[in-house]
């Protein structure tokens, strides 16, 4: 017997239509070239063909459409959402096309440090015709402080687990123009990987310059509490709703800690490296999931 989709997706007829070779396109209808990826899946499809998207499967991913598309329907006004660790873009892409789906206007702060996936993700707006004021991209690693951090790179068709270099010591001071410049003279002309680096930004710097922020979706390979921790004063005035994939068991007890002291609302809570049960059956997940709400602020929503 197959389990019924979350009710959310009724709100969000599947796309079909003709898809070009080296492309695929999601149910949202939004385009991606296959070069983002062909180095975890293998192809680049090789013609022209016509497609009848689908509803995403059941897998840990699920989540995060169901928290992605929750807040686009909640939002009033404006759809705002900022994605840290944000890869080619893709889930700030899919929020746009459901807000267009909508009816809605987007605002958009996308946050990358891998300098191919920053490169890709302006390019990923570009092909769906995403772009102005509406969109801003920040070629920066998100951290407890402002500085600068060192940060790996490198592999970007293959691997999507850049990361602040763990046993980076706390971010230090901005260096002077010159070391700064000398700084991107070092970063690798190859797909090796390796590690450079790079500018860092607070959640709360990022925050600074919005008013209402609908979804934050973080995904930033174990830094994730680090960035959390230090911006929640802004978090508790400004967001609605967290989206977070975690990847250890120290960070995910972490946010529950900050989270509860928030008195925000526990939505999903699932551990990396493992596989629970759902509503939609057992899953293993790879990266764990949490969902919370900031059920004060949604309370007061116009």
């Amino acid at each position: 017997m197959s389990l019924p989709i979350h009710p959310i997706f009724d709100q969000f007829e599947p796309w079909s239509g003709e898809v070009d070779a080296g492309w695929t396109v999601n149910f949202l209808g939004v385009r991606t070239r296959d070069e983002f990826s062909v180095g975890m899946t293998g192809t680049i499809s090789s013609e022209r063909r016509h497609v009848q998207t689908h509803h995403p499967r059941f897998d840990e991913e699920y989540f995060e459409w169901i928290d992605l598309l929750e807040a686009v329907a909640r939002a009033v006004g404006v759809f705002t959402m900022i994605e840290l660790g944000a890869g080619w873009g893709r889930w700030l892409m899919n929020g746009a096309a459901a807000a267009a789906r909508r009816g809605i206007p987007v605002h958009l702060v996308g946050v990358e440090a891998e300098p191919t996936h920053f490169r890709w993700m302006k390019q990923h707006f570009k092909d769906n015709g995403v772009h102005g004021a509406s969109l801003r991209l920040i070629d920066a690693a998100v951290a407890a402080e402002g500085g600068r951090v060192r940060f790996h790179v490198g592999d970007p068709s293959a691997w999507y687990g850049q990361a602040i270099d763990p046993n980076e010591p706390r971010p230090g001071p901005k260096p002077a123009l010159l070391d700064r410049l000398r700084s991107l003279v070092r970063r690798p002309r190859t797909d090796a990987r390796s590690i450079v680096e790079v500018r860092a930004i607070t959640l709360a710097s990022i925050l600074q310059d919005l008013e209402r922020v609908d979804l934050i979706d973080l995904d930033v390979q174990g830094a994730e509490a680090d960035v959390l921790e230090s911006s929640a004063d802004k978090l508790c005035e400004q967001v609605n709703r967290v989206h977070i994939g975690t990847h250890s068991a120290e960070n995910e007890q972490r946010l529950r800690t900050l989270f509860g002291r928030l008195e925000w609302e526990k939505v999903n809570d699932y551990p990396c490296a493992a596989e629970s049960e759902t509503p939609w059956s057992r899953i293993n997940f790879q990266d764990g999931v949490q969902t919370w709400v900031n059920t004060r602020l949604s309370a007061n929503a116009p």
